[in-house]
C-alpha cells in the first residue's frame, strides 16, 4: 500500500472512530455551533503545508476555532491568539499583533503568517493589512491579513440570490454565476491572490485545481484520476489550492486556467492581475454525460480537443463495461432516495436514473438546512417546482416528497425494495428483512467524482450493498432513541428543540427578512 493510500485510509478511520456515530455531525457542527467566517477561515489557512494563521482578537475565539467543523478529528493546534481584553477594546490592539507577529516567526518557523481578525479587532478598527505591511522585512516568511470578521459572514439575501440561481441553472444546465462571498475559505484565496502570488511565464498545459485534502472522502484519489486523465490530454496540474505549499501558491499564474468550484471571486481576480482563464466546475459536470462535457470543455479551452476526444472516448467504453456488470441487479429492483443534498438533487437522480439505470420511484428532499438559513420560502417553492419540471422534462417516472417526516420515510420504504439515504434517514428497527434502509454516506463521494472510474466503483459498491441487504445501523443502540421527526439527527428533547429555536432566531435577526 502506497503512502498516500496509507494516510487516505487512515483518515476515513479516524473520521469513523470519532465521528462514525453519527456521519452528519461536521455539517451539523458548523451550522449549529461555530457558525462564523472564523472556521472557513482558519481551515483554509490549515490546508496550506507549514502555513499558521493568528488569531486577532480575545482568547476564546481562538479555542474554539482550533475545532474545524470540516474535520472534527484533526484541531489546529497551533493557533496563536494576540488575546484581546477591555483595554485592548479602548486602546486598540496593534501592538500585541506586532508581537504576535514576531513570536509566531520565531517560535513556529512557519512557511507562511496569515492574521486573522475577529469581529472584536474589526469593530475597534485596528489596522490589520497596515501592521502587515510594516512588519514584513522583520520576520522571515511570508505575511498576509485575510477579511475574516465575523460579522462580515454572507447575508441571508446573498443566500436567497445564490440558491434561486441554482434552481434556475437546473433548467439552462449552465452553471450559475455567483460569488460564495463571506465563507472564510474564499476570502483566504482572495488574499493570497492579492498579496502572495508573483507574476509568472504562463504555460499552455498547466491548469490549476481548486482542492482541500481534508474536505471529504475519496479526494486525494479523485485528484489523482484528474491528474491522470489530464495527463492523457497532454496537460498537466499546476497548483491544487488549497492543499499545496506556499511556493507553489506563488507560481499559481503560470497556468493557463484555474478550474473552481468554490473560489470563483478568486479566480476572478486571478484573471484581472495575471490574465489566467477560469473554468466553473459545477454540479452538471457529474456522472457520466457530465464528467465527458468537463474534459471536453477544458480541452477546448486549452486547445485540446482531440486529445480529449480520445481520451473521452477510450475511458467512458471502459466504464460502460464496467458499469454492466452490475445493471441486472439494479434492474430487478425497485428504489426510493432520500437526500439532504437539495443543491445537487437532480444531478443525483440524474446518475442514478441514467448512468447505473435504476427503477428510482421515489425522491424524499429535506428543505429544513434552507430554512434554518433562513432562505425566503418564494426561493424553496422555486427549488421544489424547477426540479419538478426538469424531471418531468426527463420523463422521470419518479414522485417528490418534500420534508418527509420519519413515519414517511418508512412508509415509503415499505414500498419500495431498496431505500437509499445519504445521511438524513436516522437508524430504524425493521422487521420485514425484504424492506431495507441502505446509508450510501460513505460512498457519496464516488457520486461527484471526475472521472468515469469514478462512477464505476459506486455502481460496484452499490451492488454490493444490494446484495448484503445491510441496514443502516442494523439493531445498535443508536437505533433505540427517539428522534425529532423532521429534524434528525436532532433527539426529541425539548431542550435540543430549543437550541436550535434559539439558533434560527438569532440568525433571523442577523439576516431579517426583507431587508
Amino acid at each position: 500500500m502506497s503512502f498516500e493510500a496509507y494516510t487516505e485510509l487512515r483518515n476515513i478511520t479516524l473520521d469513523h472512530t470519532f465521528n462514525g456515530i453519527q456521519q452528519a455531525a461536521s455539517p451539523y457542527y458548523h451550522r449549529f455551533g461555530l457558525n462564523c467566517k472564523l472556521s472557513g477561515s482558519v481551515y483554509a489557512v490549515s490546508e496550506i503545508d507549514g502555513a499558521i494563521p493568528i488569531m486577532h482578537g480575545p482568547a476564546g475565539c481562538a479555542f474554539h476555532q482550533r475545532l474545524t467543523p470540516m474535520k472534527l478529528y484533526s484541531p489546529v493546534n497551533e493557533l496563536p491568539s494576540t488575546n484581546l481584553d477591555e483595554n485592548d477594546v479602548i486602546y486598540g490592539g496593534e501592538g500585541k499583533l506586532r508581537k504576535a507577529i514576531i513570536e509566531t516567526s520565531h517560535r513556529y518557523k512557519p512557511s507562511m503568517i496569515a492574521v486573522l481578525p475577529t469581529c472584536v479587532s474589526g469593530l475597534i478598527g485596528d489596522d490589520v493589512s497596515g501592521v502587515c505591511d510594516d512588519i514584513k522585512s522583520e520576520i522571515s516568511c511570508p505575511l498576509i491579513s485575510v477579511s475574516s470578521e465575523g460579522f462580515a459572514h454572507r447575508s441571508r439575501e446573498s443566500l436567497d440570490t445564490i440558491i434561486s440561481d441554482m434552481a434556475k441553472a437546473w433548467k439552462t444546465a449552465e452553471p450559475p454565476d455567483y460569488d460564495l462571498k463571506g465563507c472564510g475559505q474564499e476570502e483566504v484565496v482572495l488574499s493570497l491572490v492579492s498579496q502572495l502570488m508573483e507574476e509568472q511565464d504562463i504555460s499552455e498545459d498547466l491548469v490549476n485545481i481548486e482542492y482541500s485534502g481534508r474536505f471529504r472522502y475519496g479526494s486525494r484519489r479523485d485528484l489523482e484520476e484528474t491528474r491522470r486523465l489530464f495527463g492523457l490530454m497532454g496537460v498537466r496540474i499546476n497548483t491544487t489550492i488549497l492543499s499545496c505549499n506556499v511556493e507553489q501558491i506563488k507560481h499559481a499564474p503560470a497556468a493557463a486556467l484555474n478550474i473552481v468550484s468554490r473560489h470563483r471571486k478568486a479566480a476572478k481576480l486571478m484573471s484581472e492581475r495575471f490574465g489566467t482563464g477560469y473554468f466553473h466546475k459545477w454540479a452538471i459536470y457529474y456522472g457520466l454525460e457530465g464528467i465527458e462535457r468537463f474534459y471536453s470543455e477544458v480541452g477546448s479551452r486549452l486547445d485540446r480537443d482531440g486529445e480529449a476526444e480520445c481520451m473521452i472516448d477510450q475511458e467512458k467504453k471502459q466504464a460502460f463495461v464496467d458499469i454492466d456488470n452490475y445493471l441486472k441487479a439494479f434492474r430487478d429492483q425497485s428504489f426510493a432516495l432520500s437526500t439532504q443534498a437539495f443543491f445537487f438533487t437532480p444531478d443525483i437522480a440524474r446518475i442514478y436514473i441514467e448512468d447505473l439505470q435504476l427503477p428510482l420511484r421515489y425522491i424524499c428532499v429535506n428543505t429544513q438546512m434552507l430554512r434554518s438559513m433562513n432562505i425566503s420560502e418564494e426561493t424553496i417553492q422555486l427549488m421544489i417546482e424547477s426540479m419538478t419540471e426538469l424531471f418531468g422534462k426527463r420523463d422521470y417516472n419518479l414522485q417528490i416528497i418534500v420534508d418527509p417526516t420519519l413515519h414517511d420515510v418508512w412508509e415509503v420504504a415499505k414500498s419500495v425494495d431498496f431505500h437509499l439515504s445519504d445521511r438524513i434517514t436516522p437508524p430504524i428497527n425493521q422487521n420485514e428483512n425484504h424492506h431495507v434502509i441502505l446509508d450510501v454516506s460513505r460512498i457519496n463521494h464516488l457520486l461527484f467524482s471526475t472521472s468515469f472510474k469514478g462512477i464505476a466503483e459506486f455502481a460496484g459498491y452499490l451492488a454490493g450493498y444490494l446484495n448484503k441487504g445491510m441496514a443502516s445501523s442494523h439493531g445498535s443502540i443508536i437505533s433505540q432513541f427517539e428522534y425529532d421527526a423532521l429534524n434528525y439527527p436532532f433527539v426529541e428533547d425539548p431542550r435540543c428543540s430549543a437550541s436550535r429555536a434559539m439558533w434560527s432566531n438569532m440568525w433571523a435577526l442577523k439576516c431579517p427578512k426583507g431587508d
